[in-house]
């Protein structure tokens, strides 16, 4: 959303709207399809799988970067511009979102040792990293793309690394002991990451709707002060272990789901049944509408407001804050007048990235509690796939047939027709989603039943056997 217009306007590159859709369905494909990452954490742990994830992601940004830096040099003899081909731009999208993936896959495997509450706070970051990055463009590099895009390439070689020495060190055991009442690390990372998201909050609506923070070049010291409380509250986190004491003589108010309520299935198992699928095609249809809005959101912009591409920043700020408030209270909850277009635009951003994040939490969370934690890192990786499978008919078909049928001669579409049918589509396959999630919530319900009818025929069978003398046969 932030640099997609980078690849259509630049003059070395000048991609069409669906060259520009092709590269983000390679960076979906790349970050969703992503298997090899879930064997290798199955195989190799969370450290190995989350540095290989840093390698790809830096190294697939910095080569857009230099696609784009050579396609600004002098050209060849007679005076053309290289151009870069777009088969290196997809390669490289591909690899940064493979990266991402990877990371992924290590970090939400958390849900096999930690507490449920991490899986919603860790999900919650990953939302609200486009918010972030929004801000950090804003405070930083706004108005050079070119900069963003050298950030982020560095980022994972800079913070990553180094911060990756660091992380899946607790014993298994200690961090299930861990107490979850009020005065546990648990709530007061809940507290500041509410903060946070509070500050983007705060960060978009004055973007968006106020000329305080706008343009950001000529507005830098009060961009800063909003990113350096951004950075203060983020900083915060990592501490937070360090100002609590676990008590290891007071029993565990939360547990994690006990074996005997869940089905530890295999790989293979797992996919052999029929809610595995169900869960599949509605995450597929949920994530593939959003994902359809997140690629498309620097032309959904200049087409809903008339061509002005100034309010792309703060629809991506709404877009991710709102991703990450679904994220953070779905992981929460399942562990326990007439306005203008652009405005229309602002106010549908919230829902979207709601429902969007929402799924990004329960999908996990819905993994380990339908088929178990064996081999956790291969399920969650497979169901990942759901998203690109959702996204890439919408991108790929829609959107294009749809944009380039209202585009003018320039390549360009503007109005409300332009993404109007794509959507629409959109809306059927979450209409569609929803049924099939009803499906796999009455398939669970039939399950959990037939359980139980099993376990009160083997109470029975035990009561009988103890009156009679009589062996026990089973149910």
């Amino acid at each position: 959303g932030l640099f997609s217009d980078l690849l259509r306007l630049h003059h070395g590159l000048a991609l069409s709207q669906a060259s520009v859709g092709l590269v983000a369905v390679c960076e979906n494909l790349g970050q969703y399809a992503r298997i090899a990452g879930g064997l290798v954490y199955d195989n190799f742990g969370g450290k190995i799988t989350l540095r290989v994830g840093l390698l790809l992601n830096g190294v697939g940004y910095l080569g857009i970067l230099c696609a784009v830096r050579a396609a600004t040099g002098s050209g060849s003899e007679d005076g053309e511009a290289w151009k870069a081909p777009l088969v290196l731009l997809c390669a490289c999208s591909a690899m940064y979102g493979q990266g991402a993936g990877w990371m992924e896959t290590a970090v939400s495997t958390v849900v096999t040792k930690f507490p449920e509450e991490a899986i919603g706070l860790l999900k919650t970051f990953f939302g609200v990293a486009s918010a972030v990055g929004a801000v950090s463009f804003a405070a930083l590099f706004a108005p050079s793309r070119e900069d963003l895009l050298l950030a982020l390439g560095l980022c994972p070689f800079v913070l990553g690394f180094p911060l990756s020495a660091v992380v899946f060190v607790g014993h298994t055991d200690d961090v299930e002991d861990a107490d979850a009442s009020e005065s546990s690390p648990w709530h007061a990372a809940y507290t500041i990451t509410l903060a946070l998201v509070l500050a983007l909050v705060a960060h978009s609506g004055l973007a968006s709707m106020t000329t305080w923070l706008r343009p950001y070049e000529d507005h830098r010291p009060r961009n800063v002060a909003v990113f350096s409380v951004v950075l203060g509250l983020l900083l915060s986190l990592p501490v937070l272990p360090l100002c609590f004491t676990k008590k290891r003589d007071e029993p565990a108010q939360k547990q994690l789901p006990s074996p005997e309520t869940t089905n530890d299935c295999t790989f293979v198992e797992a996919i052999s049944g029929i809610r595995f699928w169900f869960l599949f095609l509605a995450l597929a249809a949920g994530e593939g509408a959003g994902l359809l809005v997140l690629n498309n959101m620097g032309q959904l912009v200049r087409a809903l407001d008339q061509g002005d591409p100034s309010l792309q920043p703060a629809c991506v700020s709404a877009f991710s804050v709102s991703n990450a408030v679904g994220r953070l209270c779905m992981g929460q909850l399942a562990a326990g007048g007439v306005l203008r277009c652009q405005w229309s635009l602002l106010v549908a951003m919230p829902f979207l990235g709601f429902g969007y994040g929402s799924m990004w939490s329960l999908q996990p969370l819905l993994a380990s509690q339908l088929f178990g934690k064996r081999s956790f890192g291969l399920k969650y990786s497979t169901l990942s796939m759901a998203a690109v499978a959702g996204s890439t008919p919408l991108c790929q078909l829609a959107v294009p047939y749809y944009y380039e049928a209202h585009a003018n001669a320039d390549g360009w579409c503007i109005g409300p027709e332009c993404f109007g049918g794509s959507l629409r589509c959109a809306s059927l396959g979450c209409g569609l989603g929803a049924i099939l999630a009803l499906c796999l919530d009455h398939s669970a319900n039939q399950g959990l039943w037939r359980q139980d009818i099993t376990e009160t025929w083997d109470d029975e069978d035990d009561e009988d056997s103890s009156f009679s003398g009589a062996p026990k046969l089973g149910a």
